[in-house]
Formats: structure tokens, sequence, C-alpha cells
């Protein structure tokens, strides 16, 4: 721990289990990981991530509740951690 707070990113899939998860359709969907992929790049996080996707075998679990995600660390400072968090 840095003693500070930790900021994590789940991203789920349009869908899991045949159900759909807060985006009405596939282009919304797509629109929104194009913001967090813009927001990754702001941070200088992106290969982080890209790197946590490829090395991990974990995948999101449906037909829990809540839903298990699998949380990806972001390597932040602290200050960007309050930048994001206030």
């Amino acid at each position: 721990s840095y003693g500070f707070r930790s900021v994590y990113l789940n991203i789920m899939p349009f869908r899991l289990g045949g159900k759909r998860f807060r985006h009405e359709t596939e282009l919304d969907y797509l629109c929104h990981l194009q913001a967090v992929v813009e927001i990754l790049q702001k941070y200088d996080q992106l290969d982080y991530v890209l790197a946590q996707l490829d090395e991990t075998t974990k995948k999101p679990r449906a037909g829990t509740s809540p839903l298990i995600a699998v949380p990806l660390r972001l390597d932040l400072t602290e200050e960007q951690v309050n930048q994001i968090m206030g």
C-alpha cells in the first residue's frame, strides 16, 4: 500500500450469460470503452491495464449477485488518485 486510496478498473462485457449490462446497444458499449481507453491514456495507464488483461486467466462470473468482476488495479500517484476521486 502507498498510504493512500487505490483505484480499480472493472470492465464488464456487453453481455454475460445472456444478460445485458447498463448499455442499450453495442455501439453505446463501444463508445463507453473508447472513453475508458482515453482516460487510461490520460493517466498513462493503458499499457499497465493491457498487461494485466494479458496476464490474467480470471473472467467475470455470471449468475452471481452482485456480479463477480475482475478488478484491475491502476498504478496511480496520490495526486492522480485525488484528481479522480476528489
